[in-house]
C-alpha cells in the first residue's frame, strides 16, 4: 500500500464564529428531536435542563470547531460538535456518552431508512471510487489522512478506506471526549448495511488507524465495542440485525 505524502495545511478554527446564528438554529432542531426521548427516560424537567445547558456548551465550543475545505468532512464535524455539547450536558448530570449515542443511533436508523438499497452498488463502483479518492487526497492535504483502495478479484472487498489520521478523532481528543473515541464509527455500521454494503473493520481505532472493508451484498461484522450502543437491551429492533 503506497504511503501518502502530502503537504499538510493547518486546520482553520474560528471559522464558524461568523456562522453562529445558522449553527444555533440547526442545533435547536437537534435538541427538539432529543427532548421527547430525554423526557420519556428522565422526565420533562431533566430534558429542559439538558436542552438549555447543551445549547450553552454548543455556543461555547463554536469558535473551536475545525473547518475543513474538503466539503465531505464538514457535516461529520458539525454533527459531532452537536453531540459533544449534549454529551457534556448529560455527563454533568451523571449520564454517559453511551446514553446520548443510543438515542442518536435510533435517529440514524430512522434517517437511513430513506436510502435506497441500490445506492450501495453505486458507492462501490469505479466512478464513485474515483470521487472518493479525490476527496481522500484533498482531505489528506488538511491532515485527514485517508487512502482509498480498490479491491481486486482475489480480495474479499470491493472497496477499502484506510484512515491513518482521522480529523474526527483529533477533534474529539481536543474536546476531551476520549470516552467517545471507540464509538466514533457508530453511524457507519448502521448506514452501510441499509445500502446493501457489508462493512468490516479489521483493526480497532485504538491501533492507530481505521480500516474499512466494503463488499456489496457482503456480510457486516459489527465491532464488539458498539454492542453497548446498538443493542444494550438485546431488543432486536435494529435495522442491521
Amino acid at each position: 500500500m503506497k504511503e501518502i505524502k502530502v503537504e499538510v495545511q493547518m486546520i482553520e478554527t474560528g471559522y464558524y464564529t461568523n456562522h453562529q446564528a445558522k449553527l444555533v438554529k440547526k442545533f435547536k432542531k437537534t435538541l427538539k428531536r432529543f427532548e421527547p426521548r430525554l423526557s420519556a427516560q428522565y422526565g420533562q424537567t431533566f430534558a429542559e435542563i439538558i436542552n438549555s445547558e447543551a445549547m450553552a456548551y454548543f455556543i461555547e465550543l463554536i469558535p473551536r470547531i475545525p473547518h475543513y475545505e474538503t466539503a465531505f468532512y464538514r457535516p461529520i464535524i458539525l454533527l459531532n460538535a452537536q453531540l459533544i455539547a449534549i454529551v457534556k450536558a448529560m455527563k454533568k448530570h451523571g449520564k454517559t456518552v453511551e446514553d446520548v449515542l443510543r438515542i442518536q443511533a435510533d435517529f440514524f436508523e430512522e434517517d437511513y431508512r430513506r436510502i435506497p438499497g441500490f445506492v450501495g452498488r453505486i458507492y462501490v463502483s469505479r466512478l464513485a471510487g474515483y470521487f472518493l479518492d479525490k476527496t481522500a487526497k484533498k482531505g489528506a492535504e488538511e491532515g485527514w489522512e485517508t487512502e482509498v483502495v480498490r479491491g481486486t478479484t482475489t480480495d474479499d472487498f470491493d472497496l477499502s478506506v484506510v484512515t491513518k489520521k482521522c480529523g474526527l478523532v483529533e477533534y474529539l481528543k481536543s474536546e476531551g471526549m476520549t470516552d467517545y473515541l471507540k464509538y466514533c464509527n457508530f453511524s457507519d455500521f448502521i448506514m452501510f448495511p441499509v445500502m446493501n454494503i457489508g462493512l468490516r473493520q479489521p483493526c480497532t481505532i485504538e491501533e492507530g488507524q481505521c480500516v474499512y472493508c466494503m463488499k456489496y451484498k457482503g456480510q457486516t461484522e459489527i465491532p464488539a465495542s458498539l454492542d453497548v450502543i446498538y443493542d444494550p437491551a438485546k431488543d432486536g429492533n435494529h435495522l442491521f440485525e
